[in-house]
């Protein structure tokens, strides 16, 4: 299972990138906005999390939840892969990790599916 913590709103191309990227790697994907099992999200993003083995982090945009939500999955010792549109995004306590940097355009995002595809099959070994 490979979990995507990310802002909903305007990332629709991004989020089927993922699950085109999982697919590949013959993995599921999963977002909380797609589940429904506990009566508060966050436990659904938990639980996410807890199922995955790889958990996509996009930090695009600075998004408290998201930063939270990774912070989860390095705590429960998760292999993470962070992307981002801009690097200035990433907080200074993470920029020494490696990240995935995208465009948002038609072609950043098919080249976000290139490069996630073999993150995640190298991570998979």
């Amino acid at each position: 299972m490979l979990s995507a913590m990310m802002p909903f709103a305007g990332f629709t191309e991004v989020w089927k990138a993922i699950q085109r990227a999982a697919t590949a790697n013959e993995m599921e994907s999963g977002r909380a906005d797609n589940r429904w099992d506990h009566p508060a999200i966050i436990q659904d993003v938990v639980a996410l999390i807890d199922e995955a083995a790889i958990v996509i982090c996009d930090c695009t945009g600075k998004n408290a939840n998201v930063f939270y939500e990774m912070g989860i999955a390095h705590a429960y010792g998760k292999e993470v892969i962070i992307i981002t549109q801009n690097p200035a995004d990433i907080p200074f306590d993470i920029t020494h990790l490696r990240h995935i940097r995208y465009l948002g355009n038609g072609e950043g995002i098919a080249q976000l599916e290139v490069d996630l595809t073999a993150r995640i099959r190298a991570l998979r070994g």
